[in-house]
């Protein structure tokens, strides 16, 4: 876990980690904030090619940014999970930082597969957090 955590830490000092309820909550919160951020400037950047369907998947990715998944955190939340699955979150969350860190170098001509990219960091990471069986106490 320490290599994917220390890449989340990098964008995110004061990363809260998956330590208890409380600290899963604020990681999440913090994931979705820093893509939010980063995706929200390719708004600015390039406003007129925002229409249509890149609207659509902008707005998605948004969407994703703003809410948790519900279903995918309450497997999370409160359950106690091993470092195999820690790390599982972390890479995932580790996906998500790294997208983030590439909004700032995309193209107009590659904002829909950029937008994709981001859903499906977003899809693993409601799959890693959905995918805990709870550790043996």
């Amino acid at each position: 876990m320490d290599e994917p955590l220390a890449d989340v830490k990098e964008r995110i000092p004061e990363f809260a980690g998956y330590a208890d309820e409380v600290a899963r909550r604020a990681a999440d919160e913090q994931i979705r904030a820093v893509v939010g951020e980063a995706v929200a400037g390719l708004r600015d950047r390039y406003a007129d090619a925002f229409t249509g369907e890149l609207a659509q998947a902008y707005d998605a990715v948004i969407l994703r940014c703003e809410f948790m998944n519900q279903q995918a955190f309450k497997s999370f939340e409160y359950q106690s999970i091993d470092d195999a699955a820690k790390t599982q979150i972390a890479r995932a969350d580790q996906a998500l930082v790294r997208a983030a860190g590439e909004a700032e170098k995309v193209r107009a001509e590659d904002l829909r597969a950029y937008l994709q990219s981001v859903q499906a960091a977003f899809d693993a990471r409601d799959a890693a957090l959905s995918a805990r069986p709870p550790s043996p106490q």
